[in-house]
């Protein structure tokens, strides 16, 4: 019986320890066969927020609760955690000797990156208190018509601290981890056998 249980337990933590070491992302759907095998060109989307939730309200209703200043400030974080989510989606993507350009146009490249953010939890730090900010994200790689070929779902998350006490810090963050994040998937299907 003991025997058995600890059996048991040794699959149960095998399991736990082999869920820790897969993908960071969920795939939706993926285009089979695989049209991105040896390109190196994407273009990427500005993030849309459209029907955003903060924490369990929609966003206008958060927005509606705060001061016209906290209000100003979320949307330059909103603006914030793009611009961290762009640049570093081509940086790590040039790393890993991907070209990927801001969108200006359908013919910018092959493919389309269109991240989209409809959960966020901005989070909080007050002294030796704090809770983690989180952000789910869609990434959808399309063809300049719209039609969509792969789509997954990422997230991140950043602990409050002195360092990381505003929520716009944090979301900054996240943002950065996004692109991080979704430039290693691109690579994944760039390059499958790596």
């Amino acid at each position: 019986m003991i025997r058995r249980s600890l059996l048991a337990l040794a699959v149960a933590l095998f399991a736990v320890v082999l869920t820790g070491c897969g993908p960071k992302w969920i795939v939706v759907a993926q285009a089979a066969p695989n049209p991105f095998i040896n390109q190196s060109r994407f273009s990427v989307l500005p993030v849309d927020f459209r029907g955003l939730e903060v924490g369990a309200k929609p966003e206008s209703l958060y927005l509606a609760e705060k001061s016209e200043e906290q209000r100003q400030s979320f949307l330059g974080d909103k603006a914030g955690l793009n611009e961290e989510f762009t640049g570093a989606l081509i940086k790590q993507a040039r790393e890993l000797g991907l070209d990927v350009v801001l969108a200006t146009g359908p013919n910018d490249a092959p493919f389309q990156i269109r991240p989209s953010v409809s959960w966020l939890e901005p989070g909080w730090y007050i002294g030796i208190m704090s809770a983690p900010s989180q952000v789910k994200m869609m990434l959808q790689i399309v063809l300049p018509d719209g039609r969509v070929l792969d789509e997954i779902r990422i997230q991140h998350g950043t602990n409050g601290s002195i360092i990381d006490a505003a929520s716009g810090t944090r979301l900054r963050s996240d943002g950065r981890g996004l692109g991080a994040l979704s430039a290693i998937y691109l690579n994944s299907r760039v390059r499958p056998e790596e």
